[in-house]
């Protein structure tokens, strides 16, 4: 998948320049309708509108800005320790940000995974935070 736009990661590091729901991607091309149905693979129960789901990325200063997640543990961690990512932290992996998916989430991870496109996958390279960090901290060494 090509960027959209400059690299940009967010608190955790999602590539908010690959998201789909990211605003400046969809003014640029909306491709919401295609990442909303996996969103609901991913997590069940979740159901997210195409039509309104947007986010202006969690390094977004804008008093009015619209978050996936407001509440979002990482972000705040983050922004508590004067650091741009979790990439830039000394206690990366931590227990909010874990070096390694519990059992639980590894199950839904292959439950999921069974029932994926090859489209779909292409679609989640934005949201591989962990990828993203640990790639982030090898090119700083």
């Amino acid at each position: 998948m090509k960027p959209m736009c400059d690299k940009v990661f967010s608190r955790c590091g999602m590539r908010c320049d690959l998201c789909l729901i990211y605003r400046p991607n969809v003014e640029k091309e909306d491709r919401r309708a295609e990442i909303c149905p996996v969103f609901e693979q991913m997590a069940p129960g979740f159901r997210a509108d195409p039509q309104t789901i947007l986010c202006d990325g969690c390094n977004c200063t804008d008093q009015n800005a619209v978050l996936l997640d407001p509440a979002c543990k990482a972000r705040q961690c983050v922004m508590d320790k004067g650091i741009s990512h979790c990439g830039h932290c000394s206690e990366y992996p931590c227990l909010i940000f874990p070096a390694e998916p519990t059992r639980s989430e590894l199950v839904q991870m292959i439950d999921v995974e069974k029932r994926w496109t090859w489209e779909q996958e292409a679609l989640l390279e934005a949201y591989n935070c962990k990828k993203n960090m640990d790639e982030f901290r090898r090119n700083q060494a």
